[in-house]
Parts: C-alpha cells; structure tokens; sequence
C-alpha cells in the first residue's frame, strides 16, 4: 500500500489528537509539522502526545521551508475558526502545490460568508492543481453533510430542522472555553460581543451548504446571538466546578427562509448539563425522514475522523475549493 504524505499544520490540541490517529493508521505517513507557538518549535512532535514517543520529526516554525524540503501529498490545517486569519496559512500551502484539509469553520462553506476570498482561493487552487476543503463533524457532517445525503430518497423536501445536544464537559479545554464555562452572565455577553469568545462557529456555513445543495434560493439566513445555561447547581467541568448562576455552555440558533416560511432550523446546545447527548435530523416532505443518533457522536472523535477520511477524497477532487458536498462520500481509512 502506498501511504500518502501528510504535514501537519497547526500542533495544538486537535492537531495532536489528529496525529495520534495518523500514527494508527496503515494510510498515512507524517513527512512534517508547522507551528508558531515558542513553546514547542523545535520540539519532536512525537513528544507532544498523550503519550509521548519519539518520531523522529521536529515542529518547525518556517512553512515555506519545511514545503520546499519535504514532500507531501496534503496539509491538514488546524489553527484557527476564522477565514481571514487563515488565508495567508491556506495560501501559502496552496502555494507550495499542497492539497488542504482544514479544520476552519468558516471554510466549510466561504461562498457566503467570505465570497471573495473564496474565489481568490478557489482560482489560486485551480492553478495549481490542488484541492482545498474544510471539513469537521460540525460544520462538515452533522448539521450539513449529512442531513444533504438522508434526502437522497426524498421526491420532495419542504424543511428540514437539525438539533445538536451535546454535553460540553465531555470535550476537550479549549472547547469548553469557547463556550463560555466558568462566566458570569455579563462575562459572557462582553466576551461574545467582542468575540474574545465565538460560540459555536458554523452554523450559517452549515446552513448555506445544505441550501446550496438542494439548489434553493434563500430569502435570509439569520443566526441567534447565543444565550448562556446556566449552571443551577455546582458543575464539575474541565475548568472548574461552576458555581450555580454562572455559565455552563450555550445554545446557538440559526434558520433560513423561502418564500416566506421557514425552511431550515438549526439548533446547537452545548452546555454541562446536558444529561441525554443526540444528533437529530427531521425532513418534512414526501417521504418524511425522522434520524436520531442516541448518544450523539463525540465531537472531538468525529472532527478528528474526518478529517483524516476525507484526505484521500481531497486528493481524488478535481482542483480548486471544495466543500463537503462536492467530494465523493468519507468513508473509515485503514
């Protein structure tokens, strides 16, 4: 089996956990790792796992070199939600003629949101013969990928509502910080309406690519600010126990309109208390499709899954910007 050449791109958490996985698999070989943090440039990347090992490969600080030494087939990028802090970083690995899976929020589906700097990716790709997608379990899967595939055998589709339950204890640090644990009520709004914290990210991408891919025209597309849980009894987290009145996670909203009524609903809860965690997907329309994933899928798991399965469905795409819904399906990777 001939393996394909991976870089990583982005050495924090979800970059390790991404590596780990890389090492367990029969398909993939790591060739290299970037990243700007001081406190591990220069280290073995094996050194930075759950459980440390030697591999052999130093985090380097300088991409363009570590690209024109080393070959590989694709960069998985995981640094940061935003496109335009990410630009520069995707650009760069398109440069070095680098296929991308990145784990970006707003790359899942830019056309919308950062439609210029989506063409100017997507053309830049298209010249260099390299494919770029942003992918993850949500955006990338849950609330967008695959309510698309469940109305395959639907002749008609009038609506479709998605709900995310998840139990934010259960992820990683940074996650739970990004939702607010631990803050004050008048925290969290000053932190949200500074974006010192953003919430959930995604969900009008989400939105726009399940539009996109029934071929609707939408009146709006319209995100709720996130309202904060809050915690009525002591809460254990990864940051702490909450205290009762202060904030243990969020819930995000999100629907989109045509002709007037509503047609697409999303709804994300991540917050401590949640006691049951589902995925839930409900078309309206002939035939109507009720899924519930009982347990829901663990988002740290999940992101990290497609990211390493969609790599080989990245490099079989025809060049350019991709999202989810163009490239054939992700299937498990030996």
């Amino acid at each position: 089996m001939e393996k394909i050449n991976v870089i990583i791109y982005g050495c924090g958490v979800m970059g390790r956990k991404i590596v780990q996985a890389l090492l367990d698999k029969k398909s993939f070989k790591i060739v290299g790792a970037v990243d700007i943090d001081p406190k591990i440039v220069g280290k073995d990347l094996g050194r930075l796992l759950e459980s440390p090992k030697k591999l052999g490969l130093k985090v380097e600080k300088n991409a363009s070199a570590l690209f024109s030494r080393v070959k590989a087939d694709a960069v998985v990028h995981t640094t940061t939600s935003g496109l335009k802090g990410v630009f520069p970083q995707i650009a760069q690995c398109i440069r070095a003629g680098l296929n991308v899976v990145s784990t970006c929020e707003e790359l899942s589906y830019p056309w919308k949101r950062s439609a210029k700097l989506a063409k100017e990716l997507d053309r830049f790709a298209r010249k260099k013969g390299v494919t770029v997608v942003g992918t993850g379990i949500n955006p990338g899967y849950l609330m967008d990928t695959l309510p698309l595939v469940l109305t395959g055998p639907c002749l008609k589709v009038n609506s479709i509502k998605i709900t995310r339950m998840m139990n934010s204890a259960k992820r990683r640090i940074p996650f739970q910080a990004k939702v607010g644990t631990g803050l004050t009520v008048k925290e969290f709004r000053e932190k949200i309406d500074n974006k010192i914290i953003t919430g959930h990210v995604g969900l009008l991408e989400s939105i726009n690519m399940i539009a996109a891919g029934l071929g609707w025209t939408l009146d709006e597309a319209v995100e709720i600010p996130p309202r904060p849980v809050l915690a009525k009894a002591p809460t254990k987290s990864a940051l702490g126990v909450v205290a009762p009145g202060k904030v243990i996670g969020l819930i995000s909203r999100a629907y989109a309109k045509k002709n007037g009524k509503k047609v697409i609903t999303l709804e994300f809860c991540a917050h401590a208390g949640v006691k049951k965690e589902y995925d839930e997907i409900i078309i309206e329309g002939t035939p109507r499709i009720h899924e519930k994933i009982l347990g829901g899928v663990h988002g740290d798991l999940g992101t990290v899954a497609m990211t390493i399965n969609v790599i080989p469905r990245t490099i079989e795409a025809r060049p350019g910007l991709k999202t989810m819904k163009d490239l054939a399906p992700a299937v498990a990777t030996l």
